[in-house]
Parts: C-alpha cells; structure tokens; sequence
C-alpha cells in the first residue's frame, strides 16, 4: 500500500486535482465542497453514483434536501465537531449511500467538506488518513483563496467608490484600472440604492446579495455599503425594452428583504447608462429618489425608477427656495384660515383628493367620510378659493405648496391611515 505521504507530496493547483489523486489512491468518488456547500472540486473517474452525488454535481452545488436532512440527523454537528473523518450510514431518504466524510476547517472555523463514497471497499485506516492528509491541502489552498477573494474584494470595492465619486477623467483610464483588477465592466448599466429601515449587518447583505443574484438574467457587478445605504451596480444579461423587467426587479428586492427581513426597504433605480465616467449621475438620480421617498413616503411610495421621477425630482429644490424666501402659498392662505376659524379639514381634504389623483372613492375612504360628503367639501373649497378643482394649473400649483409647504403636516396625516 502507497503511503499517504508520497501520494501528496506535490504541488495542487486546484481541488479538481486533489480530489481525483484523492479518488485514485482510494478508488472511490470524491467530491470537496466550500463552507456553503459550493462544489469547488470532484474526482473525473467514472464509477456509480447515487442520486445525491449526480444532483450535486449536476447543480455545483448540495442539494438544500440533502444538507436538511444530514442536519436533521446530527450528521453535518458530528462532522463540524470531529477533528479526524468519520463514516456515515446512508441517508436513502434524501438520496446519499454510506460515506467517508471530513470537515476541512482552520482552527474552529469551518472552510468547507470533503466526501468519499463508500462502497465498501475503503481500507480501515489508510482511507482515513488519506482523506486526513487531503483536508491538510485543502484547507491551505482555501485559505489562500479566501484572502485573495477578500483582496479582490477590496480591489472591487475601491474601483466602485471612484467611479461613484467621479474620480476618473476619461473611459481610459476606467478601462485601464478595471483590466489591472481583472473587473469584467458590461457594456451598460443600471445603479441602484437601496435603504432599510433598520441596521444593514453583515446577515442583511447576505441576503440581499442572495436576493439580487436570485432574479434570472441579472448579473451583479458591485455591490458596497455606506451607512445604512446599500449601493449596487447591475446590469441584464439580455436585452430589455421598456421598464417592465427592470422594475420587477426593484420590486422583487424591495418586496422580498421586507418580507424575509421584517423591515421596510427604500429603494431607487437610476437611469440605463453605457459610459462608466457617467456613473456619478446615476448614482445621484437612484439617490434622489430615495430621498424624495423619505421625504414624502406615502405620496412617493411607488416611485422606483428615475425615469418616472418627473416633478418628483424638482420637491427638493423648491422646498429649499421657499424656505430661503420665507413666502407662503396664497392658494393655501384661504383653506387655511377656513379651517382655523371654522374647525374644518379643508387643506386635509384637498390634499387627499390631489394625492389619489382625483379619485373620488379612495379619498372618501381615505377620509373616512361619504363620497357626497367629499362632493360637498370639494365645492365648498371652489367656492372659499374662486378656484375651479378642474383647472390643470391650480391643481398642479396648489398640490406643489402642499406638498413643499406642508410636508410634516401631510405624513401625520398619512402615517395616521
């Protein structure tokens, strides 16, 4: 019998080839898996599988049924807990026959798993210290690739900041640094921004990133965090016409991490863009929509996309124009002092009408109040103001001082429904 020191002492470029000198000297199946369970290297020669290796091979990665039910047996615990490999009974149920498996692990630190398929012909002993000697390899060649992924990351997240910062002069010079890197850069992209209304942990981007990666055809370039604001560069691997797909999109992470999370999630999307020097902008319009979200969220709460920012774009700037020149809206002047004197809710009526976009059913119930009720007020209001309810500019206008003039007032209101 070979001894196990000989069979391993050479250089391994890749798991690949670890696990199929691993499969040669026990002449069984061998796959090697990453701490999630990735494939990351299995044994070329051909002999017979069960379902549970074929499946794992076939989807690179542990079938989900397959990893619940070792847990629920104890097995993946004994594992992580046992500093030398063990044997274990087949779990037919979810598909896997008996096996020789060891944790690779770095101290307590779990790297990730090496199984062999027992057939019933792994010598007592030799397989074990074969399997032993392999985890040793393994867990340096998965340690280096952590710190140069961790590298890379950094590398990454560098190049992101600059281009989000405008640090570039010229596509050039992007271009250049993006092949020092070894950054794939699409053609075009998109730039999203994305806050949640609680603290973004490294469990929160973990599943946001799953999230993203989740939706087919999306291919997620950078992802970085500042604050309590996730940033991401993403592009399709498909032509899309319209905003349809991409505002699936949005909604699917916003929709999903509010679900799965048990948070709120603000987010914007920027415009399509296809020069990297342009990358600023977009990140300033996906931010502007989360602004213009936080300010007035209900009035905004289906707002996603830049392209559909229209005035909503302009709320910012003139609310700060009017604070600069202290001067009040005198289309409100009137309803206001009405409801001063009288103890109506004229301003509250108007703003719901104008919110709901004329609708006279969803005021009313926004309202709580009979849609004849809201009739009478709307044309008491024509009357206070000499105004007609039906004319374009008095509508837009008095709607704009409304929502720049009585922003706090407004989400009391709304927050209150």
């Amino acid at each position: 019998m070979v001894e196990t020191g000989s069979i391993f002492d050479r250089f391994f470029d890749s798991m690949e080839s670890l696990a199929d000198t691993i499969s040669e000297s026990l002449q069984s199946q061998v796959t090697i898996e990453d701490d999630k369970h990735h494939v990351i290297g299995y044994s070329s020669h051909q002999f017979e599988s069960d379902p549970a290796r074929i499946s794992t091979i076939i989807g690179k990665r542990v079938p989900d049924s397959v990893i619940i039910g070792l847990r629920k047996k104890g097995i993946m615990r004994q594992l992580e807990n046992t500093p030398h490999p063990i044997r274990i009974s087949g779990v037919m149920e979810v598909g896997l026959g008996p096996r020789l498996a060891m944790c690779i692990k770095h101290q307590k630190e779990v790297l990730g798993y090496i199984w062999v398929v027992d057939a019933g012909n792994l010598s007592e002993g030799y397989a074990e210290s074969v399997v032993e000697k392999a985890a040793q390899i393994a867990a340096r060649y998965l340690l280096k690739q952590r710190g140069w992924k961790t590298k890379q990351t950094r590398a990454q997240e560098d190049f992101f900041w600059k281009l989000l910062t405008s640090h570039y002069g010229t596509e050039q010079d992007i271009k250049r640094d993006a092949e020092l890197d070894n950054i794939m850069l699409p053609p075009g992209y998109f730039l999203g921004v994305f806050e949640p209304d609680r603290t973004v942990d490294d469990h929160f981007l973990l599943k946001f990133r799953q999230t993203a990666e989740s939706y087919s055809g999306v291919s997620l370039v950078f992802l970085t965090t500042e604050h309590n604001r996730i940033i991401i560069l993403f592009s399709f691997l498909y032509s899309i016409e319209g905003t349809q797909t991409l505002s699936s999109f949005m909604t699917l992470l916003t929709d999903q991490l509010n679900k799965s999370e048990g948070c709120r999630i603000s987010g914007g999307c920027s415009l399509y863009y296809g020069e990297y020097l342009s990358a600023a902008v977009a990140y300033t319009e996906a931010v502007s929509i989360v602004e213009i979200k936080r300010l007035l969220p209900f009035q905004a709460r289906e707002l996603l996309l830049y392209e559909d920012m229209g005035f909503w774009a302009h709320i910012p700037a003139i609310i700060e124009q009017k604070r600069s020149r202290g001067r009040r809206s005198p289309l409100l002047n009137p309803l206001k002092e009405h409801d001063r004197v009288h103890k109506t809710d004229f301003v509250k009526t108007i703003a719901a009408y104008l919110t709901f976009n004329g609708n006279l059913k969803e005021s009313a119930a926004f309202l709580h109040i009979h849609t004849n009720t809201l009739m009478y007020r709307l044309n008491r209001i024509a009357e206070i103001t000499g105004k007609n309810l039906k004319d374009t500019h008095y509508r837009f206008s008095i709607y704009m001082d409304i929502l720049t003039e009585e922003t706090r007032q407004l989400n009391q209101w709304f927050a209150e429904d």
